[in-house]
């Protein structure tokens, strides 16, 4: 049962995710835009992927070397996909583009972060 709450942050993350980016995505490739009632659910997952993964980067205890660095592009490149969806005011497809690019770098990267971490755990 102690598990249940980190389990449950992380899925809440990963299912943020894949909304936010899915809902880009659809749009950019079979729309060619971002629908209205779209807007809300961006918002809203904009929410939870801000407070799950504060909750998960607060909850880590192990940080292997280069985390930081790689984490701090994260966070970059996430506030780049946030900022551009919520002033994304329609037909702007290169907008759309580059928050398909940044989301890509970003899973990308958590990947990497994931490894190095399940790396120096086995390591200790």
């Amino acid at each position: 049962m102690d598990a249940a709450l980190p389990l449950l942050m992380r899925w809440l993350h990963i299912v943020s995710v894949v909304v936010l980016l899915g809902g880009v995505f659809y749009a950019w490739m079979v729309v060619g835009d971002l629908a209205a009632g779209f807007r809300p659910v961006a918002y809203t997952a904009i929410g939870v992927i801000l407070v799950s993964g504060l909750y998960n980067f607060l909850s880590k205890s192990l940080y292997p070397p280069h985390y930081q660095a790689w984490f701090g592009v994260k966070i970059l490149l996430a506030l780049h996909i946030f900022s551009a969806v919520l002033l994304y005011k329609g037909g702007k497809r290169r907008s759309l583009t580059g928050v398909i690019i940044s989301g890509a770098l970003i899973v990308g990267i958590s990947a990497y972060l994931r490894l190095i971490t399940l790396v120096s755990l086995t390591n200790r």
